[in-house]
This record gives structure tokens, sequence and C-alpha cells, in this order.
């Protein structure tokens, strides 16, 4: 009992609150730098694939990004490519799901994984030249490369993971 009253009297001396909390902006074009690490092959194996989507704030000054930002694809031809996010079982229509403030020099992260491999009848591949992430108003385009495979008459699809910071802001 006692250590919890000095826990809540610690807790409510602090003059901020944590980051996460706090009001942030938006973070801007030039404060983020988006990139794709595939781990080494950690998310490839048995006609599947995947990487680390990493959203790094390159500013001075902390901000906020959606925590499921929007991602689309384009071919070589700049062509967009019919690749469509699923939605995270349970979560239709699912919870608000906060915004993620990144410190600056700090990261924020989300898992990306799809069917790779033709294993579906109907030979139906699409393969990627281009990423598009949309956060908030600001268009993000990085080189991306990666085959998305489907079943015949349908779209690819991937999953996403909400964006995580690594550390505790």
């Amino acid at each position: 009992m006692i250590v919890s009253l000095a826990i809540a009297a610690l807790a409510a001396s602090s003059s901020l609150p944590p980051l996460s909390t706090r009001v942030l902006p938006a973070c801007g074009t030039s404060q983020v730098s988006i990139t794709f690490d595939g781990e080494n092959g950690h998310f490839s194996g048995m006609s599947h694939a995947g990487t680390l989507m990493v959203v790094r704030n390159i500013g001075v000054d902390a901000c906020r990004v959606p925590a499921l930002p929007e991602l689309r694809f384009e071919d070589a031809a700049h062509r967009a490519l019919s690749i469509v996010r699923q939605v995270p079982k349970g979560m239709h229509p699912g919870p608000v799901i906060l915004p993620v403030g990144i410190a600056p020099g700090a990261e924020a992260t989300a898992e990306l994984r799809w069917v790779s491999g033709d294993v579906y009848d109907g030979h139906h591949c699409v393969t990627t030249a281009t990423a598009i992430v949309q956060i908030g108003t600001d268009t993000y385009k990085q080189a991306f490369s990666g085959q998305f495979c489907s079943a015949a008459n349908t779209p690819a699809t991937f999953t996403q993971t909400w964006l995580k910071t690594d550390a505790h802001l």
C-alpha cells in the first residue's frame, strides 16, 4: 500500500506527461524517412515474405504519425497494383487507434507480410517496384521490390501491424 502511494505521488509530481500522450504536431515530409528492412530474410519462407516498414524521425522535434499509415504499391511502369491490406482479425470496425509519437532520431516499425510464392491455381502474381506510404497529407515513395501472389481473379493481399516505437518515449 505504501509503495503504491509513493508511486502515485511520484507520477503526480511529474511536470510533463510521457511523449506518447502529449499533443504532438503531425510529422511533416522533411521530418520523416521511410525505409523497408527485410532483416536478412527473417520474414521469408514457406512461400511467404515480409519486411519491416521503418518510419524514422529525422527532424529535431518530436512529432506524430498515424499508427496504421496507408500503403499502396506500383509496378515498374508506375501503374497502381491491386494489392489490398487485410483488416487484422477482430478489428472490424475495431477500436480507435491512436497516433504514434516519435522522438527525434527514434523510429517506429510495422511488420508487413504476404504470400510471395505462386501457390494458387491460376498463377496470379504481381511484382512491385515502388511502395507509396501516405502519412496524413504527405506521400512518400520508396523503391520496393516484392512478389505478391493470390488466387486467380482476386487481388493480392498483405497484413500490416500498427506502428510501434522500439523504445518507450
